[in-house]
């Protein structure tokens, strides 16, 4: 599949995006400092991951 450049349009909603996305990750963060781990696919904070899998992103809780 052949990729094309991003438009500056493009570029402007992923800088929007992952600013909200960094925010986001404060947040949680916050909750209980230090908690937030992210790795190849995957996200862990206080109590959850959020895991790409074939079907997309998803929340998984602790038990």
């Amino acid at each position: 599949m052949r990729q094309t450049m991003p438009t500056s349009n493009e570029d402007a909603r992923a800088l929007d995006l992952a600013t909200k996305v960094a925010d986001l990750l404060e947040q949680l963060d916050a909750l209980q400092p230090g908690s937030v781990q992210a790795g190849p696919g995957r996200i862990s904070g206080p109590g959850l991951e959020i895991h790409q899998g074939p079907d997309g992103w998803t929340v998984r809780t602790s038990r």
